[in-house]
């Protein structure tokens, strides 16, 4: 039971410093900041030396010695802590940055351009709200690719067309920012519901309460 409540309590009050940056910046708030950075990059590092471990050292042990490779060029990044042999580390930062730029640039051409150009050259079966949505669909991404078309200058119907495309990007732009407000929006209802149903979850909003009264009549 005193565990419980305990826990109660942390998540509360966490929850509680969180919240408080809708009245002001504050100290409190800072330290829940703090505490989400520090513990998710003690998760991370954990995570990280876990998958070291598991994934090369292990299997170098064990005669793998292609392992070797990856285990060096990690070392090597240590070296950014030198200011006299930092250039070293430019060997694996380039292997990383050329191995990432390498798997974006493909997952960007085939989920960003292959995918769509694929899925609008092939009409869709079924009612015909699937061919309305076709069509606006097709409308959308020709207008909004001609919007970027800055090798000719936009005159006439062509104008109008880069028009369209600008009014159809900020209504996508818009459905977009309504959808992240919706979620955040879900996440504050769930934890509101959470210090309703959750007993001893009331004792922090009370405590926030009287802080936040007491700082704004010791203001006035």
């Amino acid at each position: 039971m005193a565990y419980e409540i305990l826990t109660t309590m942390i998540l509360g009050i966490l929850a509680v410093l969180s919240w408080s940056i809708m009245y002001k910046q504050n100290e409190g708030y800072r330290i829940a900041e703090d505490l989400t950075i520090g513990v998710m990059a003690g998760y991370l590092l954990s995570t990280l030396t876990d998958n070291t471990v598991s994934n090369f050292i292990k299997p170098l042990l064990n005669g793998e010695l292609i392992n070797i490779i990856p285990i060096v060029l990690g070392l090597m990044i240590w070296t950014q802590l030198s200011t006299d042999y930092r250039w070293i580390a430019r060997t694996p930062l380039a292997f990383i940055t050329g191995i990432g730029a390498a798997v974006a640039m493909k997952g960007a051409i085939y989920g960003n351009i292959l995918v769509p150009i694929q899925v609008m050259s092939t009409p869709p079966g079924g009612n015909i709200w699937n061919m309305v949505n076709f069509i606006i669909a097709g409308i959308a991404t020709i207008t909004a690719v001609t919007y970027f078309f800055f090798t000719v200058e936009a005159k006439g119907p062509m104008r109008n067309v880069n028009q369209i495309g600008r009014l159809l990007m900020m209504l996508g732009f818009g459905s977009i920012a309504g959808s992240s407000v919706l979620s955040n929006t879900t996440f504050l209802y769930n934890r509101a519901q959470w210090f309703i149903e959750t007993e001893y979850a009331w004792i922090p909003l009370v405590l926030a309460f009287i802080v936040i009264a007491i700082d704004i009549f010791r203001k006035k």
